[in-house]
């Protein structure tokens, strides 16, 4: 066996025995690193990962099918990943930023559906409307963030010029840190930015025009701002992020609106989670909302002002089951579930 074939070997990811850290179930190990995981329904989870890893499961996490995907022998690093009837679409991060489309009943069917060779690109984060138009962000090519619009059942992506896009700021992009940048609620868009900024860029239909808005989380820094924004409703929304150089500190790294995003509040000041990279919304409990991150999970019940912990174990990202009842995790070398009814 080659040495190439070999590390591809070492990547697929592999069927292992239930194992229980606090209350998460791990359900699946693999050499990558997995920052994007998408909960289709009660039954199938999507993933992509480093080293072109890319995953599903049709029978809520029995067992998986696994591939990886290439593009000129190379494995991208797809850290955003969305499914629109399906199919499977994955986001590579450096150039040339790459988008594929995948059968969910026949992985190696991979669709090339758009290449972008700006030297500079990077992209982010990944989502659909449920109208099933496609939104990709990445960080700043020019003097603007890099969004695409996807029609077409994803077949056609377009690049949003920059003159209906306000100009980033110094240093102001994104982290392509849980394919959490991106919040959608019916045909409006939420895209939060970080590191010299960190703002709110929003779209009140598909994409077409975007104004931004301030936040007053901490922000200046390479890696400090928001990682991730989570829209309940079209008025209610959290931002969730820090400073990655300094995980424990609990301030400027949480904030609310109430007004569709024009204005942002700091919440849990010097008593909430600290760092986190991903936040999300429980689909029934209407003020429940869990944090992720390499430090750990939390609940907050009343809209994040206050909040329990409840594992120490370190995931990146994590997404719901539509009926509430398992959150499921994904982090590094692991995808694993919480039931959500022992909380």
């Amino acid at each position: 066996m080659t040495l190439i074939n070999i590390i591809l070997s070492s990547l697929l990811a592999l069927q292992v025995p239930a194992m229980h850290r606090d209350s998460i179930e791990v359900v699946l190990e693999f050499e990558s690193s997995v920052r994007a995981i998408e909960v289709v329904d009660n039954n199938t989870i999507i993933f992509s990962g480093f080293g072109g890893l890319v995953g599903i499961s049709q029978n809520s996490g029995k067992t998986w099918d696994t591939t990886i995907v290439k593009h000129n022998d190379k494995t991208p690093a797809f850290r955003a990943c969305a499914s629109l009837d399906q199919n499977i679409f994955i986001t590579s991060i450096e150039s040339p930023g790459l988008i594929f489309k995948i059968p969910f009943n026949n992985l190696s069917q991979q669709k090339l559906v758009y290449k972008n060779e700006h030297p500079s690109i990077f992209l982010d984060a990944m989502a659909f409307t449920d109208q099933g138009i496609g939104v990709v962000m990445g960080d700043p090519t020019d003097d603007c963030l890099t969004i695409l619009i996807g029609e077409n059942n994803g077949e056609d992506w377009s690049l949003v010029p920059c003159g209906k896009i306000p100009k980033t700021k110094n240093n102001e992009a994104a982290f392509a840190a849980s394919n959490g940048n991106i919040s959608i609620i019916g045909e409006k868009i939420w895209i939060a930015s970080g590191g010299g900024a960190s703002r709110v860029f929003h779209s009140r239909y598909r994409g077409v025009d975007w104004v931004v808005y301030d936040t007053p989380l901490n922000q200046g820094g390479e890696m400090t701002g928001a990682f991730a924004i989570s829209f309940r409703d079209n008025n209610t929304g959290l931002l969730i992020g820090g400073d990655w150089g300094d995980k424990k500190n609990k301030y400027g790294n949480l904030a609310i609106t109430n007004d569709g995003g024009k204005n942002w509040e700091l919440i849990a000041e010097g008593t909430g989670p600290g760092y986190r990279s991903c936040i999300v919304w429980h689909p029934t409990e209407k003020n429940t909302c869990i944090a992720i991150g390499s430090e750990g999970i939390d609940i907050s019940r009343n809209e994040g002002y206050t909040w329990k912990r409840l594992s120490k174990d370190g995931y990146f990202t994590g997404r719901f089951s539509p009926d509430g009842s398992t959150l499921w995790l994904a982090g590094h070398g692991k995808i694993g579930k919480m039931s959500f009814d022992e909380n």
